[in-house]
């Protein structure tokens, strides 16, 4: 399933367009039943993506979250992500892109994580934010004080380094979120 991410959704409910709800169905009026939660994880949604946010780039938050919903196993939500990147008109994207793919192939290759080989001076943020966002999503290797020296050498404030596990542990609630809607849509 593609999901076009960049177009406004009738109710904003950005878990429901990538779970393909039929909007009428059992499933969106059970979602409805629980107004607060998909209110507050689309809030959450709209604050961790939102453009004018400082600190991270969006460029970065969504390379992180593609590769999050990617090593969650979840190719239609990191599609929907990579998506919203490629749309991105900033001049690093296609390095940024670049990166993430060599993350992802490395991923697909080898069940034991290896950071690919990169332009140490050119993606060093980058490449840390990849590998602090695989480090967060698999726990290995687990994350603890030498991954946060490793993202503060490569350039991140404390706040960045906050609003990126932020960002990970959302979109790995979020894959589950979709998963059960459709596994209840399928029942339905």
């Amino acid at each position: 399933m593609s999901t076009a991410v960049n177009e406004p959704f009738a109710d904003g409910d950005f878990v429901s367009k990538l779970a393909g709800l039929a909007p009428a169905g059992t499933v969106a009026a059970l979602r409805a039943a629980r107004a607060d939660a998909k209110r507050f994880t689309q809030g959450s949604h709209d604050a961790l993506f939102d453009p004018n946010a400082t600190g991270l780039s969006l460029e970065e938050r969504l390379a992180a979250a593609t590769y999050a919903a990617h090593l969650a196993a979840a190719p239609d939500v990191t599609r929907a992500y990579r998506e919203r990147l490629i749309a991105l008109r900033t001049a690093a994207r296609d390095e940024t892109l670049a990166l993430l793919e060599q993350f992802i192939a490395a991923d697909n290759v080898s069940t034991a994580h290896t950071t690919p080989a990169t332009d140490a001076t050119k993606n060093a943020r980058t490449t840390a934010i990849l590998s602090h966002t695989h480090a967060l999503a698999t726990l290995a290797p687990l994350p603890g004080k030498p991954a946060l020296v490793r993202l503060k050498e490569a350039g991140l404030a404390t706040h960045e380094i906050v609003a990126l596990s932020q960002l990970v542990a959302f979109v790995t609630y979020q894959v589950r979120v979709v998963a059960a809607l459709r596994a209840l849509e399928a029942a339905a």
